[in-house]
């Protein structure tokens, strides 16, 4: 039998985080099957498009209790009811709680081929908090094929609230299209205490939900600027040297470690969450992080793509991909020429938010990402 204990910290470069370690748990598993609190779109799609998982749930099987409580809103529901049905052998259900406490479990386990079994439990529920943005606790358990490991509990749990547990079906969205009413309500109180209700006004979007900004704290000011170079066409898999690989985005190619992107765009907007592996060629020894931006645009014929990072959390960043000529690119490339160069190859250098402050003090990178600000009422 194995024991880990993690604590999800992600102010620390050598954390685990969830996300990472239901990764490593997938892999090789025959079947997985979890029980959640609370799921949310963002969360749902960061994980179950993994390519770790995506391959999982084309050979294996996988069943999936999610709570209606609060939180887990109808568009959830909605994508999961997607995965369902794209998926043969995954099966989503809903627990209709009948009592007045909270359904609040967040476990995984997993099953091999060969007989052994892994259990993951904490405090993290699958949305975007959970899996990496909090500070959690988790632990894994790994038992042997003749090793003891009763799950018998779940077991009994599963049969004894049998009628309570439901697929997706209209009832059930409904249901959960009031969790956002409430967060929406529970917010305004918060926020707006004497503020009237206007009958029929559609609420805004809660404070701190799931497409807010990216939100950094007061002590991370690392940036990257970096040469994208051409890479024989396939320019959107950025090639970067190992020393910025180790000593901006710490992490571990090959790995079930993944970096965490939110493009930025020029007007302050941002992109959908993009989850990557750093991939190490074994053939040319390339390092590799692929950027969703300008996503199928042509590699310029006149000057390189400059991109530039702002570490936002451990291995986590937002980003600003420029192609020649757009506003910021020469700030950027003047920049990059006058600091010192890390590694070999392509420029890249690491710097920090006050030399970009100097060269580019307009860059969306300082004006849009929130500093210090907590996202008390996002999806937990």
């Amino acid at each position: 039998m194995e024991y880990e204990f993690h604590l999800q910290d992600p102010t620390s470069p050598s954390t685990v985080y969830l996300f990472e370690a239901i990764i490593s748990a997938v892999r090789d598993a025959a079947e997985w099957r979890g029980m959640f609190a609370f799921a949310s779109r963002g969360g749902v799609d960061a994980l179950l498009a993994d390519p770790e998982v995506v391959q999982f749930l084309g050979r294996g099987s996988m069943s999936l209790l999610v709570g209606i409580d609060a939180i887990t809103n109808r568009g959830t529901l909605e994508r999961l009811r997607e995965l369902e049905a794209t998926y043969q052998r995954m099966m989503v259900r809903v627990f209709w709680n009948r009592t007045a406490g909270l359904f609040h479990p967040k476990i995984s386990h997993f099953t091999y081929g060969d007989g052994r079994r892994s259990v993951i439990v904490g405090s993290g529920n699958l949305t975007p908090g959970g899996l990496r943005q909090n500070f959690e606790a988790f632990s894994v358990v790994r038992a042997g094929p003749r090793e003891r490991l009763s799950l018998a509990s779940w077991d009994q749990f599963l049969q004894d609230h049998a009628a309570d547990i439901r697929a997706i079906d209209d009832a059930a969205l409904e249901r959960a299209a009031l969790n956002v009413v409430r967060a929406r309500a529970r917010v305004r109180e918060e926020t707006e205490p004497d503020a009237t209700p206007v009958p029929g006004a559609e609420p805004a979007e809660p404070f701190g939900a799931e497409e807010a900004a990216p939100v950094t704290t007061n002590d991370v000011d690392r940036i990257l600027v970096s040469s994208v170079p051409r890479a024989g066409g396939r320019w959107h898999q950025v090639h970067f040297n190992k020393e910025v690989i180790e000593q901006f985005f710490r992490v571990q190619p090959n790995s079930t470690q993944r970096v965490y992107l939110r493009e930025c765009r020029l007007d302050g907007t941002f992109g959908d969450l993009e989850v990557r592996p750093c991939v190490l060629s074994e053939r040319n020894l390339n390092h590799k992080i692929e950027l969703g931006s300008h996503h199928g645009a042509t590699y310029p014929a006149d000057g390189k793509p400059i991109a530039v990072f702002r570490e936002l959390q451990a291995r986590s960043f937002a980003y600003v991909l420029l192609m020649p000529g757009e506003t910021g690119y020469r700030e950027s490339a003047e920049l990059l020429n006058r600091l010192p160069k890390a590694g070999r190859g392509d420029p890249r250098a690491i710097t920090d938010l006050n030399e970009l402050r100097r060269a580019w003090p307009a860059s969306p990178l300082l004006t849009g990402v929130v500093v210090g600000a907590p996202e008390a009422a996002g999806p937990r």
